[in-house]
């Protein structure tokens, strides 16, 4: 197997239109996803998934406004957890939502 270097890596990335921060991104939010109740909790894990990562912002989709008041007051702390992960990418902010699009992908 040839040796790719990684810079090599992220110009086949560009070339496919793909940037490094997207790349990122992608692999941080499916990392998140495979982690959430571990995160968050086995019940709010149920109620809950991380839907979006935008430039700093992960924004979580919640079943019922209930879950995404909850997660308001535990907002700081989630974040710690979330970045502990997520390193050396930093999140700075997170939005909770609710509505008809919470599906799950992990039920």
């Amino acid at each position: 197997m040839k040796k790719v270097e990684l810079s090599e890596l992220f110009q086949s990335l560009e070339k496919l239109g793909l940037d490094r921060e997207s790349v990122f991104q992608d692999q941080i939010l499916k990392k998140l996803r495979n982690q959430w109740n571990e995160i968050v909790g086995e019940v709010f894990g149920k109620q809950s998934f991380p839907k979006t990562i935008d430039g700093k912002k992960l924004t979580v989709v919640c079943r019922h406004s209930m879950v995404a008041q909850e997660f308001e007051f535990l907002k700081a702390d989630l974040l710690k957890k979330i970045n502990a992960i997520a390193y050396p990418y930093v999140l700075e902010k997170i939005h909770f939502k609710t509505g008809n699009e919470f599906q799950n992908p992990r039920s």
